[in-house]
C-alpha cells in the first residue's frame, strides 16, 4: 500500500527496494533540502555572481520586503517584528539570518573598483565564501570596469607603464636563448601580468595598494634591461635611428624614448620620429614603385 511520501507515518518503498528500510522521516528532510537548493516562486538561493558596483543604500524595511520577509540564503520566513534581527550582506545587498551570516567581513570589489577602498564590510557566509575563492583569479579587467582607476590611482598608473615595457621585452627575452635565468625572475609575477595588460585579481590590485607590486616588477624589468644591454644576441635585435642616426641602440619596450612607426613598425628616437616622414616606409613604397614601373615597362 502506497501513502503520502510527507506523512509521518507511512511507509512507502520504492521499485526494487522491498528489502530496504526507508525511514519517512528521512525522505522528509530530503526533500525539504531540495526544495531549499532549488528555490521557490519567493525566494531562490544566492547564486555564484562576481558584482562589479556598489549595492544602493535602501531602507532596511525595504529590502526585507522585497525578499518577502525570507531570510536571502535559506529562505526562512522572518516576522516583521523580527526585522532588525536580520544582518545585511555588503555584497549581495541582501539581509541574512544569523545561520547565514556569521558576522564575517571583506573587501567588496565594487568599492574597489569605484574609490578605491579596500576597507572590510560585513556579508554574509555565502559572499564570503565566494569572495575568498576568487581573490586571485583575474576577473577584473580595468579597460571594462573602473575605468577611471589609473588617473585616480598614481602608483596603479606606474604599474601600468613597467607592465608596457614588461610585456614588450619579454617578446626579446623569449627569442634569445641565453635568457633562461631573467625568464625565471619573470615567472615570479602572476602569469596574467606576465600575458595581458590591464586585467588584475582583487590580491594584485590591494598589493598596488601595499606599495608592493609595483617594486616588484621594476626588479624585474631592470634585471632584464640589464640582460638585453650585456647580451650580443639581444643587441642585434635592436633598432637605430634612422633619423639622427646616432649610434646607440633603442628596443620597442623602451617606451619613453622609443616611437614605433604605426605603419612598418620601425622603432625611432620619439624626439626625432616624424608622422608620415618615416624612412623606412619611404624605401619600401619606393621598391613597389620601381616594381610597377618594371611590369609596366615589360608589357
Amino acid at each position: 500500500k502506497k501513502s503520502c511520501i510527507l506523512c509521518s507515518s507511512c511507509s512507502y518503498q520504492l521499485p526494487g527496494t522491498e528489502n530496504v528500510a526507508v525511514s519517512s522521516d528521512s525522505l522528509t528532510e530530503e526533500i525539504r533540502q531540495r526544495t531549499r537548493m532549488r528555490g521557490s516562486l519567493s525566494w531562490a538561493p544566492p547564486r555564484f555572481q562576481i558584482i562589479f558596483t556598489v549595492q544602493p543604500t535602501h531602507r532596511r524595511s525595504e529590502v526585507v520586503a522585497s525578499q518577502h520577509f525570507l531570510c536571502a540564503g535559506c529562505g526562512t520566513e522572518v516576522e516583521p517584528r523580527y526585522i532588525k534581527k536580520l544582518r545585511y550582506c555588503e555584497y549581495l545587498g541582501r539581509y541574512f539570518c544569523d545561520c547565514c551570516h556569521s558576522g564575517s567581513e571583506a573587501v567588496i570589489p565594487g568599492r574597489v573598483l569605484s574609490c578605491w577602498d579596500f576597507g572590510r564590510y560585513p556579508v554574509s557566509d555565502f559572499s564570503k565564501q565566494l569572495l575568498d575563492s576568487v581573490w586571485q583569479q583575474p576577473l577584473f579587467d580595468l579597460t571594462c570596469v573602473g575605468k577611471n582607476l589609473y588617473s585616480k590611482v598614481k602608483e596603479l598608473d606606474r604599474f601600468r607603464e613597467v607592465q608596457d615595457q614588461l610585456l614588450g621585452i619579454k617578446k626579446l627575452l623569449k627569442a634569445c636563448r641565453l635568457s633562461q635565468s631573467v625568464l625565471a625572475e619573470l615567472e615570479h609575477l602572476p602569469a596574467h601580468l606576465r600575458e595581458q595588460s590591464n586585467l588584475f585579481s582583487m590580491d594584485d590590485l590591494q598589493k598596488v595598494k601595499k606599495g608592493q607590486l609595483v617594486p616588484q616588477a621594476k626588479a624585474v624589468l631592470q634585471s632584464a634591461i640589464t640582460h638585453v644591454e650585456n647580451c650580443e644576441l639581444c643587441l642585434a635585435r635592436g633598432f637605430i635611428c634612422e633619423f639622427c642616426r646616432e649610434k646607440d641602440i633603442i628596443f620597442p619596450f623602451q617606451t619613453d624614448i622609443c616611437k614605433r612607426c604605426p605603419e612598418c613598425k620601425a622603432c625611432f628616437h620619439k624626439k626625432c620620429f616624424v608622422v608620415k616622414k618615416c624612412p623606412k616606409c619611404a624605401r619600401i613604397q619606393s621598391r613597389k614603385d620601381r616594381r610597377n614601373e618594371s611590369m609596366k615597362s615589360d608589357t
